[in-house]
């Protein structure tokens, strides 16, 4: 577990820092060890870099973003007109796509710390505020419930289709059952998204292929002297701001599973989240809704949820969330520097594995259509 933690966090910070500006490693005949000096046959300098994943200029990136979905909600909408039903493309609002700022990070750490504890009480903080509208609403609910189900079945797939596309595996740790999708789903839904976005699952077991070269690439790099300086640097640097953890890998290991489990003490399970229909039959919850006004409603969940916080101790969870903030703070005040070199190490490591496993890693990026 530990492992697989420390390559994900490895990813983490590669995505937060962007992408290129490291130089990568050539490969000799007699040595495994790498060098600063040259690039990797065929130009890549990171894993991101190979598979064009996104693109490093805000403005770049949301129009990316707007218009892949364009041409996913037309091939939707071109999909359920084969099926016979309307369907008016479904496009996110023009401000619903925000990138994150490295220069914002710190200013968002100061209030938001990880993210881990700071949403409760806080709620308006994380809503981005921006309302999503579906045009085709009005006319789904002027549907009867025979064609609302053939609708969404067309469009989400049926039951039976929705099933063939997901795993069920046991956590070998809680023993609990984990399902998950292998691809985009069914229906015009998952077709539209798998024509622009690849078939994952033909993808998944190449990557399942790669996974121990991968996890050895990553471990080798955690070992790398000069990301074992840095974490000597930011690790002392933590220190001084009266927060001590062995490396940067480390504290992410621990801070989510540390904060997660005293927030659920302090609040309870599920975030203290009680269901306030519990008791209640079918028949009784539908007739709430069709009695009861959108106000009325409304009403209705927020006393639920002040009756869920009335007995937590405030005072306990305020310090809590404070302390996640001034970590998050911390983390991100020692970590400019780092973040930078990690970065250009890294692609060192990842230019040897591209040419290493280019022919896999080619047909992953061919059937994800990059």
């Amino acid at each position: 577990m530990r492992r697989v933690l420390a390559i994900i966090v490895a990813a983490m910070l590669l995505a937060a820092c962007g992408e290129g500006g490291g130089t990568s490693s050539e490969e000799t005949s007699d040595s495994d060890t790498s060098t600063s000096e040259g690039t990797a046959t065929g130009g890549d300098d990171s894993l991101a870099d190979f598979f064009g994943y996104g693109s490093e200029d805000p403005q770049e990136a949301q129009a990316q973003y707007m218009d892949e979905e364009a041409r996913r909600q037309e091939l939707i909408r071109a999909c359920m007109a084969g099926e016979g039903f309307d369907y008016t493309p479904v496009m996110p609002p023009e401000d619903s796509f925000q990138v994150w700022d490295p220069d914002d990070e710190e200013e968002l750490a100061k209030t938001q710390g990880f993210g881990i504890t700071t949403w409760y009480g806080n709620e308006e903080v994380f809503d981005s505020g921006v309302e999503w509208v579906d045009p085709n609403q009005e006319m789904v609910e002027a549907m009867s419930e025979t064609e609302q189900q053939a609708y969404f079945e067309a469009l989400y797939g049926t039951e039976e289709e929705q099933m063939e596309g997901t795993t069920t595996e046991i956590d070998p740790e809680t023993g609990e059952e984990i399902t998950y999708s292998e691809g985009f789903g069914a229906g015009c839904e998952g077709e539209a998204s798998t024509e622009i976005w690849g078939d994952q699952s033909q993808t998944a077991d190449l990557w399942e292929e790669l996974s121990p070269e991968m996890d050895a690439m990553y471990e080798r790099l955690q070992a790398d002297p000069r990301i074992l300086e840095l974490d000597e640097q930011w690790a002392a640097c933590m220190a001084d701001a009266g927060h001590e953890y062995e490396s940067r890998t480390q504290m992410y290991e621990v801070v989510f599973d540390d904060f997660s489990q005293r927030f659920e003490a302090i609040v309870g399970p599920n975030g203290g989240y009680t269901d306030p229909f519990e008791g209640w039959s079918q028949e009784e919850i539908d007739a709430f809704f069709e009695e009861k006004t959108e106000d009325e409603i409304e009403a209705f969940f927020e006393e639920s949820q002040q009756q869920n916080q009335a007995d937590i101790d405030q005072e306990a969870l305020s310090a809590l969330q404070q302390e996640e903030r001034d970590v998050a703070v911390a983390d991100r005040q020692c970590g400019a520097a780092y973040d930078e070199q990690y970065q250009e190490i890294a692609a060192e490591f990842e230019a040897e594995f591209i040419e290493a496993n280019r022919g896999i890693l080619e047909q992953i990026r061919e059937a994800e259509g990059r």
